[in-house]
């Protein structure tokens, strides 16, 4: 990897995220696809999340995905969310705009239902068992009946 004034910083922003191998993962994509982009863990103490998100687009970062526990206390400091990032409560994108701006986005549930669809398995009056982590689960739950009521 060659990483020179034109390779795109993109992080991984969360306390701690030493143990993560999301670095190295996203590292090997990148290059394996020739992208010039360099993935870096960006280690931010609860304390300091304003400064640090308000650092993004003065650093040149491009994006960073958000982890605990920032998912939610991270929005405040955004200039924009996407709807699913409101109706889910959390964060787990962030994009800095051409104009610096950053805009929150929450993949985790909208993932989650491209998979369901991909095989086929309509949710709409089914009774579910949502097994796994319990912040995922628990917003995947709200997101279910958010639909229910739209949907009916």
């Amino acid at each position: 990897m060659n990483i020179d004034g034109h390779t795109t910083p993109l992080g991984l922003l969360g306390w701690p995220v030493s143990h993560s191998l999301s670095p190295v993962m996203h590292n090997a994509a990148a290059e394996a696809l020739e992208v010039d982009a360099v993935y870096l863990p960006l280690p931010v103490k609860p304390e300091q999340l304003p400064e640090a998100v308000r650092g993004l687009a003065a650093l040149g970062i491009a994006g960073v995905n958000v982890t605990v526990p920032h998912k939610e206390t991270v929005m405040p400091f955004l200039d924009s969310l996407a709807n699913e990032a409101t109706v889910i409560g959390a964060v787990n994108t962030i994009v800095v705009n051409q104009n610096g701006r950053l805009e929150g986005f929450n993949t985790d549930w909208s993932r989650f239902l491209a998979d369901l669809a991909a095989i086929d398995l309509p949710l709409l009056d089914r009774d579910c068992l949502i097994l796994g982590a319990e912040w995922l689960r628990t917003k995947t739950i709200v997101h279910m009946r958010c639909c229910r009521q739209t949907a009916g």
